[in-house]
C-alpha cells in the first residue's frame, strides 16, 4: 500500500452484515470492505495517485450557473446508467430488493420535487435521459432531483454519480 491503512467508523447496521457476509465468504472484514469499495470505483481510478483530482463533486444544493445549461444525449444516457449502477450498488448493501428500495426512494424523491414515476423508470432501465430531459428537469427545479433523492437515500454523496453529471454537460 504505501501508506497506513485509512481507520473507519461503520454504522453498525453495516458492520453486522458485513461481518456476517465475510464469515460466509470465509474472508477477513477488511477483506470484503476492501473488494466491495474495489468493486464501487472505476477501473481506472483504482491505481490513481490523485483520486480526489478526478472527482468533480457536485454539492447538494443549487450550483450556481447551472440552470441553462445544456446537457449532452451521450452525457445523459451515461448518467442514466450511472444512477441506475449506484441504485442497485446501494439497493444491495441495504439488503433490499428492487422493490423495496424504490419504496423507500418515494418520500425522499418527493421532498426533492423529483418525478418519482420517471426515477422509477430511470433506475430499473425502462427509460434513459435525454440533454433536453435533463435541461428541463434543472430549469423547473434548480437541481436534479434523481441525484439529491440518491444521494439522500444511500447517505452517500456519489461521486462517481457527480462526475458523470458534470460530464454530461455540454460545453
Amino acid at each position: 500500500m504505501g501508506k497506513d491503512p485509512l481507520s473507519i467508523s461503520l454504522l453498525p447496521e453495516l458492520l453486522i452484515p458485513l461481518k456476517a457476509l465475510a464469515e460466509a465468504k470465509d474472508l477477513t472484514v477488511e477483506e470484503l470492505a476492501n473488494r466491495l469499495l474495489r468493486s464501487a470505483l472505476p477501473d481506472d481510478w483504482i491505481e490513481s495517485p490523485a483520486l480526489e483530482d478526478q472527482l468533480a463533486l457536485v454539492p447538494k444544493q443549487f450550483i450556481k450557473g447551472l440552470v441553462g445549461k445544456r446537457f449532452t444525449d451521450e452525457g445523459a444516457k451515461a448518467y442514466s446508467q450511472a444512477a441506475r449502477y449506484e441504485f442497485q450498488k446501494h439497493a444491495a448493501l441495504k439488503g433490499l430488493d428492487q422493490d423495496e428500495a424504490l419504496d423507500e426512494l418515494l418520500s425522499i424523491a418527493l421532498k426533492n420535487r423529483g418525478d418519482i414515476e420517471l426515477i422509477n423508470k430511470i433506475l430499473v432501465g425502462k427509460h434513459v435521459l435525454t440533454g433536453r430531459e435533463i435541461f428541463e428537469i434543472i430549469q423547473s427545479t434548480g437541481h436534479c432531483p434523481m441525484q439529491r433523492t440518491l444521494q439522500d437515500w444511500s447517505g452517500d454523496p456519489l461521486a462517481a454519480l457527480c462526475k458523470v453529471f458534470v460530464d454530461a454537460i455540454d460545453l
